[in-house]
């Protein structure tokens, strides 16, 4: 094992894998460096996909120009403009980095829980992670599957040649 798995964190691959693993985020990782190192850059993929929730408008106020009703709708107004102004300037850095945060928060799931029926019970929580994560969790540990796709292939391709070879 550790000569397979060792310097798990220097394969970017592996190492964003293992920290999108409810199971075992931060342990998989021997020092602080390396952890913050992956879940930054983990924050920085995050960042580029889109949280999938849409953006809440405020609803309209009805009728402020022609009710006449004084300052309490201008105020109202006012105020629904500058809210709606800033839910859509949201910063989807910042959100990226608060879902990781949100994410280490969060307990170790057991070793023998699913990790993927976790995620998909915190997808509405962690919109961007749950994204990121079927990208990134669905690595295979070895290369046994694609060996015997390799080796089934020439197979086949042996076969058939022997097949159109023509007969002496």
């Amino acid at each position: 094992m550790s000569s397979r798995f060792h310097r798990i964190h220097a394969n970017h691959i592996l190492a964003e894998a293992a920290a999108l693993d409810p199971r075992f985020k931060r342990m998989a990782f021997p020092d602080g460096r390396t952890t913050d190192e992956t879940f930054q850059r983990l924050s920085t993929a995050a960042a580029r996909i889109s949280s999938g929730t849409p953006i809440q408008q405020q609803p309209a106020v009805e009728g402020l120009e022609g009710a006449g009703s004084g300052a309490g709708s201008i105020v109202w107004s006012y105020f629904h403009e500058e809210v709606a102004g800033t839910v859509e300037a949201r910063n989807p850095t910042a959100d990226a980095v608060m879902e990781v945060r949100a994410y280490l928060e969060e307990p170790l799931l057991p070793t023998h829980e699913d990790p993927l029926k976790w995620w998909e019970s915190r997808a509405p929580v962690y919109p961007r992670l749950s994204k990121l994560m079927a990208k990134k969790l669905c690595v295979v540990a070895t290369s046994v599957p694609s060996e015997r796709i390799f080796s089934k292939t020439g197979q086949i391709i042996s076969e058939r040649r022997s097949h159109l070879k023509p007969k002496k």
